[in-house]
């Protein structure tokens, strides 16, 4: 097989023989992903598609999802070997290799797959679980306009404010959060051992809008998502036996078009990465931190950056993070145990 591709799964070169073979071992797929109305698939769990329309009518939801008993397990694992040895990634579950799939179908849509153990669910599987996402190529019949993305000839186009610059008309703390929540403020919870961080972090998701699209980066299965439309990912730190860590994940994750990730506590591991991700303008964060108020959750944050970055400008870093974050504080009681949250801090304004 003759196919070329850049870094990263990028565009392929292959002969017309090629793309006719995989074009059959992808064809129950084909006609989810080439749908003139679908501008992305995903596929969560086996038997079952998520469809994301180009534009969704009055009182439709943007995703909807399809039963499909063809898409095994064992067929979506077929497609992945497929287009990974054609093009000479190294995809499996053992030693030296990678979980995960990034290339370009045939026809130019883009690709991208994880699957096995560090896919789960929530009830255990032998194989693991599945996350597949295929963006549609530009179709040349889909004619857009300016228009469509409000430019007019006289009109000025309006940015939308940050969460930090808009006005706090919440009347209580508990509005405050919830207001933090729905305008998108990537979220940091913060606390002590004990004081009940991803418990917290639970009842936030179960506030989500249920139309959203939810993945999970944890060391271990803490967090309770209600979503249906969500990608769980477990990265163990004592039985790792690939390639997939923390940095790999996220790079996965941000080609699944997720609305919102939640990662497991910041670590030396991960701080780097989950920062980078704060900025990469693929949804809202969630994390959570151990610190005994919002300044120490910041300055923790940046010396667990500092151990794969130890050049980090922290005062810079800092300044950023108290742009970008809103941290919610929980303190425990030594003596009778009660938690509470004793503060909600966006910081605005403090610079």
């Amino acid at each position: 097989m003759n196919a070329i591709v850049e870094a990263g799964g990028g565009k392929r070169n292959a002969a017309p023989e090629q793309d006719k073979i995989l074009n059959a071992i992808l064809r129950h797929l084909y006609s989810y992903y080439t749908h003139k109305d679908h501008e992305e698939i995903a596929i969560n769990q086996p038997g079952e598609v998520w469809v994301k329309r180009r534009r969704a009518a009055p009182g439709e939801s943007l995703w909807f999802t399809v039963d499909d008993p063809t898409l095994t397990f064992e067929y979506l694992e077929l497609c992945c070997r497929a287009l990974a040895n054609a093009n000479n990634q190294k995809f499996g579950d053992g030693m030296g290799k990678m979980p995960v799939v990034y290339t370009q179908l045939p026809g130019g849509h883009r690709f991208t797959a994880g699957m096995y153990k560090n896919f789960v669910y929530d009830i255990p599987r032998p194989k693991g679980g599945v996350c597949m996402a295929i963006r549609q190529a530009p179709r040349d019949d889909n004619v857009i306009e300016f228009s469509d993305y409000g430019l007019e000839e006289g009109v000025r186009v309006q940015a939308a404010p940050k969460f930090k610059e808009q006005a706090d008309t919440s009347t209580d703390d508990l509005s405050k959060l919830r207001d933090a929540i729905n305008r998108g403020s990537h979220l940091v919870v913060s606390g002590a051992t004990g004081t009940g961080k991803t418990t917290l972090l639970n009842k936030i998701l179960s506030e989500l809008d249920p139309k959203l699209r939810l993945m999970t980066i944890e060391d271990t299965r803490e967090l309770a998502v209600p979503h249906q439309n969500r990608v769980h990912i477990v990265l163990s730190r004592t039985e790792q036996v690939n390639n997939f860590d923390d940095g790999a994940a996220i790079n996965l994750v941000t080609r699944m078009t997720p609305d919102i990730i939640i990662c497991g506590e910041v670590s030396t591991g991960n701080a780097k990465t989950i920062w980078e991700l704060t900025g990469s303008g693929h949804g809202s964060m969630m994390t959570t931190i151990h610190a005994e108020d919002p300044e120490s959750a910041l300055a923790t944050f940046c010396k667990r950056i500092q151990h794969q970055d130890p050049n980090l400008d922290v005062a810079g870093t800092i300044s950023e993070m108290r742009e970008r974050f809103t941290v919610v504080q929980i303190i425990k009681d030594p003596l009778s145990g009660r938690r509470r949250i004793s503060a909600i801090e966006t910081f605005k304004g403090m610079h």
